[in-house]
């Protein structure tokens, strides 16, 4: 997987990129355990230098991912259902206050 996504940003093809990625499964990545473990480290590390707003932002590119596969992904524009949009937004707007909160109001 990574050598196809690196082979695809070496060639400048977006649309095959595009492919690569819609192809994986942001919640079994998610589940994986070395994935796991780099986050805690990487987390572990930034708590400890007083880094939270790096780890804020961090941790919301995922939660973004996951938002948008559950929700969006697979669908065309017309068959989005109104309850999927609004737990769309919904997290958007969640993740949108928590990262307004530690970098602009802290």
């Amino acid at each position: 997987m990574w050598s196809d996504i690196f082979s695809a940003l070496k060639a400048m093809d977006f649309k095959r990129l595009n492919e690569i990625l819609a192809g994986v499964d942001v919640l079994t990545l998610l589940k994986n355990p070395w994935v796991i473990a780099v986050t805690i480290i990487i987390s572990v590390v930034l708590i400890i230098r007083h880094m939270e707003k790096t780890l804020v932002t961090l941790l919301s590119i995922p939660a973004l991912l996951v938002i948008f596969q559950k929700t969006i992904q697979d669908t065309s524009s017309l068959e989005v259902s109104l309850q999927k949009l609004l737990i769309f937004v919904g997290g958007l707007v969640v993740i949108a206050a928590v990262n307004i909160y530690f970098h602009v109001v802290r």
